[in-house]
């Protein structure tokens, strides 16, 4: 009976199932285990004269007690406490035997060795003792009981008619002990298959929420506080590598006006028209975040300004080639004005935006719908 209610600890009704399996393992125990003991115990109370009220008892307890045990378990709100209780009760019953067989040594040992294992493989070294006491107990209220008697010699009779039980009893045991590793295996597995299985929910919902955090919600571009990151982390890595990268600082022309003229719902259209544009327009390796209002920002792998020409200039045209419908129906198309500048090695992140931002609002000044490269 190898359970323990404390491997993997499992709660509610797994745990009641799992007490349940053990009481019906434990019915099987208890009646092969009663019917080879009756033959050990029969032959050292037959050898010891034993008076014939304790043969009747013997009897009675063995033919009566499996199936009582195995109700109470059922019946049981908590199986697995019930079925510990009711092993204490073999014991307190083991300790019965060994004092009407005037302690005959081979039967006495065979039978409280027995029930020792059964304590220890369920409840471990606590019900072991707890187990022992029991059949202390039990041999004490026998000695109140009965006349004491110390003929521990066995005759033939009795050595024969213990090798049933020691021959059958252990391998009874391991067949038992087998099943529950198999059992135990496969319970493993689940527990191992279902902890993958939340661990990947939860990195998947972990990566979920940070992706959404690092979302604007209107365009779904990047917001400002990710492309902050991304700055500093990229002015790290090239003051170490001694590289450099290009950056493009974006504003929508004439934006307040649409929103004064055609509503702040046309407005909101022309921001998630410009997010899909610049999904479009710009390379994977290329990152678009929105900085702010109608601005927006372009961090590109490109390590120059220059490289980064045809980049901004694809992502102007496509903006320009843009149609938003106004809630009156009419086609409404807007333009861009852009800064583009690049790293200078050992200037901070806000000196980097600043340039830019000069950039851009000389391309306003020029007209807007324009990109101005400024490098210092």
């Amino acid at each position: 009976m190898p359970e323990h209610p404390r491997d993997a600890a499992p709660l509610g009704e797994d745990l009641v199932r799992r007490g349940l399996r053990l009481a019906r393992r434990a019915y099987l125990l208890r009646v092969v285990g009663l019917a080879l003991g009756a033959l050990c115990a029969g032959a050292g109370m037959y050898q010891a004269d034993a008076p014939i009220w304790v043969w009747c008892v013997m009897l009675g307890y063995g033919a009566a007690w499996p199936r009582i045990a195995l109700l109470i378990s059922v019946n049981a709100s908590s199986p697995f406490a019930a079925e510990r209780r009711n092993v204490l009760v073999d014991s307190f019953a083991g300790g019965i035997w060994p004092v009407a067989m005037a302690f005959n040594l081979l039967p006495s040992v065979l039978l409280l060795a027995a029930l020792a294992m059964n304590n220890f493989s369920i409840g471990g070294v606590r019900l072991f003792l707890k187990g022992l006491v029991a059949h202390l107990a039990g041999a004490g209220v026998a000695l109140l009981v009965l006349e004491p008697k110390f003929q521990p010699e066995s005759d033939f009779l009795t050595e024969l008619l213990c090798v049933p039980f020691l021959l059958s009893y252990p391998l009874l045991m391991g067949s038992v002990v087998y099943r529950f590793s198999v059992q135990l295996s496969k319970r493993t597995g689940e527990l191992m298959m279902e902890k993958r299985r939340a661990d990947e929910a939860n990195l998947a919902k972990t990566q979920a929420l940070s992706e959404a955090a690092s979302r604007d919600d209107l365009t779904g571009l990047f917001n400002r506080r990710h492309m902050h990151a991304l700055l500093t982390q990229r002015r790290t890595a090239c003051q170490r590598l001694g590289d450099g990268f290009a950056l493009a600082l974006i504003d929508l022309d004439h934006f307040k006006h649409i929103n004064d003229t055609h509503g702040h719902a046309t407005g909101d259209n022309v921001l998630r028209a410009f997010g899909e544009q610049a999904r479009a327009a710009m390379r994977d390796t290329d990152t678009v975040g929105r900085w702010g209002g109608e601005e927006f920002l372009v961090l590109f792998a490109c390590r120059t300004a220059l490289e980064a020409t045809q980049g901004v200039e694809r992502l102007r045209q496509a903006v320009g080639a843009a149609v938003v419908t106004t809630p009156a129906g009419q086609p409404l198309t807007f333009t861009v004005s852009i800064g583009l500048t690049e790293h200078v090695p050992s200037e901070s992140v806000e000196a980097l935006v600043e340039r830019a931002d000069r950039a851009m609002y000389q391309a306003k000044s020029q007209g807007r719908n324009t990109v101005v490269t400024l490098l210092n």
